[in-house]
């Protein structure tokens, strides 16, 4: 039967683990260039949809080339073990992502690699003083997780340049909408594109952006590990990234309009929020990011104690008691940043010595997030 010659809008899922070639020659001549531009030849490295999938995320960081894998986490990994060996030394950023801390801790050391935590907002003497003639990678995030300190990136990124470091960024919260890191000399940007990428809470993903200058080690090792992402995820993701430039703004106006009722409130001591104008990374912020995501943190008054914290989260009917953020809903967990730092302090002068709670604004109505808030406030107060 003839077929006509016309497409859908939206890329083919190929779910397949062989490919298929005419004869030896077509083989040699496919997989050379396979390894050439970085793209599949081997079913595990999955097919035209990942291709896509790449040239979308990447193209919007003005990066070389991207990788594609199955995790947030796995993203932020899969380059250090790229750029780091047996004997060398990293730098690490100590308000980074949990899961990242438990992997330094951890694993880097049982392939001979030290890690040194650096206070997210130290100088660049500071940071001089600890680097060391074995080291070799500088890992950023701006702003920070869970407590948002804004990092000069390109200072830093130049300071590494100088030493001849490699620079790692977690860009999670700045989507590369918002914010393109490789443009201000970071070497990698990394990405949980489970969160705001693919933006509706029902994909576990990952995403690395890379330069020219390092892309090829972070595709060996995705090819030594085998580090694929199924289709289907992946139809999902670019599903997601299309309307990413529209959700996002809904995210950051409510997130904001969250964040000014919070600061007015007693029971707030501070609000950790890097588009506020009081907030200490703001000129970073409106120097380098041209938007904000929903994510935020306040930090609550002394005399708050943890039973109403309790009361207060068990009284919220629009924010969900969950981690995994970025996707349509509003969320709210406690953190305690003091029990996650080893290379700095916590609480900073001035700050506030409550607990915290970091929000995500979702898709919601502002006003209808606010008088949550309001109530589950009222609540707290009756413990």
């Amino acid at each position: 039967m003839e077929r006509l010659d016309v497409r859908t809008v939206n890329p083919s899922i190929n779910r397949g683990s062989t490919y298929l070639y005419d004869n030896m020659n077509h083989m040699s001549q496919v997989r050379a260039k396979a390894r050439e531009l970085g793209t599949q030849s081997y079913g595990i490295n999955g097919g035209d949809i990942t291709v896509d999938w790449q040239e979308a995320f990447c193209e919007l960081e003005n990066g070389f080339r991207g990788v594609a894998v199955s995790s947030g986490l796995l993203a932020c990994t899969a380059p250090l073990l790229a750029l780091l060996g047996e004997g060398d030394h990293l730098l690490m950023i100590d308000s980074v992502y949990g899961p990242v801390r438990t992997f330094c801790d951890n694993y880097l050391p049982r392939i001979g690699v030290s890690v040194t935590y650096y206070d997210p907002v130290c100088t660049l003497d500071e940071l001089d003083r600890l680097r060391t003639p074995a080291t070799r990678v500088l890992y950023l995030e701006t702003p920070g997780s869970v407590t948002f300190e804004m990092q000069d990136i390109p200072a830093l990124a130049a300071w590494a340049k100088d030493r001849g470091l490699r620079t790692i960024i977690d860009n999670t919260w700045g989507t590369g909408l918002y914010f393109k890191p490789l443009d201000h000399g970071v070497d990698i940007s990394t990405h949980a594109a489970t969160k705001y990428m693919c933006g509706h809470s029902d994909v576990v993903s990952g995403a690395i952006v890379c330069n020219e200058e390092t892309v090829r080690e972070v595709e060996a090792i995705r090819d030594l590990f085998g580090l694929s992402v199924a289709p289907d995820e992946i139809y999902m993701g670019l599903r997601g990234l299309r309307t990413m430039a529209i959700r996002l703004p809904v995210h950051w106006h409510n997130g904001l309009a969250m964040a000014n009722h919070l600061k007015g409130l007693p029971e707030v001591a501070n609000v950790l929020h890097p588009a506020l104008e009081q907030d200490p990374g703001h000129a970073l912020w409106q120097r380098d990011f041209t938007g904000a995501s929903g994510l935020f943190s306040v930090v609550l008054s002394r005399d708050v104690s943890w039973e109403q914290v309790d009361a207060f989260l068990r009284a919220l009917k629009l924010y969900g008691l969950g981690y995994s953020w970025g996707g349509f809903e509003s969320l709210c967990v406690p953190h305690r940043p003091q029990a996650e730092r080893t290379g700095s302090t916590w609480p900073r002068p001035g700050i506030g010595e409550g607990f915290v709670l970091r929000f995500h604004a979702g898709l919601e109505d502002p006003d209808d997030l606010i008088a949550d808030i309001d109530q589950a406030i009222h609540a707290m107060k009756k413990v």
